[in-house]
């Protein structure tokens, strides 16, 4: 691989890393995403390291079921009270705890 194929590709899997970020944090329709957050650097670090994404692969982790979900009552979308930014009431983090 030459010098130039591999900036390139690094270009490329930066581009797409940094594209994919910015979709796991856009976004509530309940059927959708939620609305796009302002979030400060370190926050959005945080919910990429907690894994967010508004879509649970485990239907029996969803943050509507978790400890750290607060409900909006006002909109679709709630919070918690680890991350900051609208949280998708099925998403899922690695910090889920069932509600007792």
């Amino acid at each position: 691989m030459s010098e130039q194929q591999a900036r390139f590709n690094r270009r490329h899997l930066l581009t797409s890393s940094a594209l994919f970020g910015a979709g796991m944090l856009s976004g509530c329709k309940r059927s959708e995403t939620c609305p796009p957050a302002q979030l400060a650097a370190d926050d959005t670090k945080l919910r990429a390291t907690m894994h967010y994404t508004d879509r649970s692969p485990d239907p029996a982790k969803l943050c509507n079921g978790c400890q750290q979900y607060l409900p909006n009552t006002d909109a679709d979308c709630g919070g918690c009270k680890l991350l900051k930014g609208p949280i998708h009431p099925a998403g899922y983090c690695i910090a889920f705890s069932a509600k007792s």
